[in-house]
């Protein structure tokens, strides 16, 4: 009989790597309720904020403390899923109604002489989730100001495959000590000590378990701790996540490719810092990229935006290119930072594209230039990536044709056709995936993805869908497709949490046979 599920506990490490990695700018745990007493109140599973009309568990709760002018300082409850479904909204309703409850809690114990019912916090409410949001969940969150982080973008891979053989780990030591209820309390205490021991060089440190009779032994689950508060700390996990507060309500969790050369650029350049916010950069870890105007390789910060947001940003046919980038200085125009004791602010500015620089087609046609233009052009010419190393680049579909008739109810061929175009220009590997699957009547497997695309072993395939579906959100959002259509690379389970194979819808499959593209890759 299982303890817990492995999901259940990875979700619970997740939380307490989140305020580890936290630590450094601005968040500090609360770990009793001696801390505040008046709003905290301590109980046998851990501690408890007061609410107007119930107290609520808070398993990782922090305080912000990056100065708020004119505000009451921010308190931060921090929840964390690790599944392999996505979050619904049944989560953020609850996380709603938990801020609504503690934010109308009143004291009037500051003075004697002062009776009147004063707050002295402002909470908020941080979900991160392993696999993303279900789109009813991102719209209630953006409504009610509750921030979503999703962390299935490749730059948090690493943080989670640690969290994930974590809690592997330790489910194995609680199954070897025979345990009748898992000890969730003593392995978040664990994980607490190693990580303050951590940060001292690892002193050792006895742990205390939970109950009279059950729990792991105190000297495994210490050694384990400090391994993963190690392997937290190491450069490939990640070493820093960083708090970013937008004009906007919810909260950007950034990874820096390295925090020494944000610090040294902070250092060199001062606490203000004009940035460029760009989608999809070659090499990046993330989705969205934040790299500084005057030195655009002096570092590098990756973040994920919620789903619905994020399509809305990338729904940029011609036309409505201003909107997009109008959404980037009204949403994104400053990010404030808490470093330290540092208030730093990355400010948005556009930069003007260069003009386009001639292909090797144009060379060889030589349009525009004369003989000596094209030998010049030939030799400075970059080489041409091969066909997995093409960098990624923002996700524009021409309004080549003209709206869907309302009759149609799925993919089309000239749909399939653009879909493609823009795979095989962005995302060659998933043109060869979705190429291939459609050849197998819309099945690929596991084990075809990793052969095809030459993924290491220990690569995760969290997220791999997620460029085909923003393309297919722009070809909604334009009126070529319906709003019941099917997502061209869907993630299929036949048990389990881990994909065994995807799929490709039967309407997709139909339309590419017709364009004769599934016989080659």
């Amino acid at each position: 009989m299982a303890l817990i599920s492995a999901d259940a506990l990875a979700g619970y490490l997740l939380e307490e790597a989140i305020a580890f990695l936290l630590s450094s700018n601005g968040y500090r745990l609360l770990q009793d309720s001696d801390a505040d007493e008046q709003a905290l109140r301590q109980a046998g599973h851990g501690l408890l904020v007061r609410g107007r009309g119930a107290d609520h568990q808070a398993d990782v709760l922090g305080d912000l403390l990056m100065p708020t002018p004119f505000s009451l300082p921010v308190r931060l409850f921090v929840e964390a899923k690790n599944r392999g479904s996505k979050v619904g909204l049944a989560e953020v309703r609850n996380a709603h109604g938990v801020i609504d409850d503690v934010n109308q809690q009143y004291s009037t114990e500051l003075s004697t002489s002062y009776r009147h019912p004063l707050r002295r916090y402002q909470y908020r409410y941080a979900l991160f989730s392993a696999a993303g949001f279900k789109r009813e969940a991102q719209s209630y969150a953006l409504a009610q100001q509750i921030s979503l982080i999703d962390l299935s973008g490749p730059a948090f891979e690493p943080l989670i495959a640690t969290v994930e053989n974590a809690a592997k780990q330790v489910l194995d030591e609680a199954v070897d000590a025979n345990l009748a209820t898992f000890p969730v309390r003593q392995v978040r205490l664990a994980l607490r000590t190693a990580f303050s021991s951590v940060r001292a060089e690892m002193a050792t440190t006895r742990v205390p378990h939970e109950g009279k009779d059950e729990g792991l032994p105190a000297d495994v689950l210490a050694s384990w701790a400090r391994q993963v508060a190690a392997a937290l700390q190491a450069p490939e996990t990640g070493e820093e996540l960083i708090l970013g507060f937008p004009a906007a309500p919810f909260i950007l969790a950034m990874h820096p490719d390295s925090m020494e050369d944000f610090e040294a650029f902070i250092a060199e350049y001062g606490s203000y810092i004009p940035v460029d916010i760009g989608f999809g950069r070659e090499g990046a870890r993330g989705d969205w990229t934040i790299t500084p105007i005057a030195d655009p390789d002096a570092f590098r910060l990756s973040f994920g935006l919620p789903g619905a947001l994020e399509t809305w940003l990338l729904s940029v046919p011609e036309q409505e290119r201003r909107r997009a980038a109008d959404a980037r200085q009204l949403l994104l125009p400053t990010i404030s930072l808490f470093l330290e004791d540092r208030l730093v602010q990355l400010r948005y500015q556009p930069v003007q594209a260069p003009p386009r620089p001639p292909s090797e087609e144009d060379v060889e046609d030589g349009a525009g230039t004369d003989a000596a233009d094209t030998s010049f052009l030939r030799r400075n010419l970059p080489a041409r990536p091969r066909q997995w190393e093409r960098p990624e680049v923002p996700i524009v579909i021409e309004d080549q044709a003209e709206r869907m008739p309302s009759e149609i109810r799925g993919w089309s061929v000239r749909t399939a056709e653009e879909l493609m175009t823009v795979l095989d220009d962005s995302y060659p590997m998933l043109a060869a995936l979705i190429r291939t699957a459609a050849r197998q009547r819309g099945r690929l497997e596991r084990e075809q993805v990793y052969e095809i695309a030459d993924f290491p072993p220990d690569r995760t395939l969290r997220g791999l869908p997620r460029p085909t579906n923003r393309i297919t959100a722009s070809l909604i959002e334009q009126g070529r497709l319906p709003e019941e259509v099917e997502y061209p690379f869907q993630t299929g389970y036949d048990y389990g949490v881990r994909a065994t194979h995807f799929t490709v819808p039967p309407d997709l499959v139909a339309a590419l046979q017709a364009l004769g593209q599934p016989r080659g890759i």
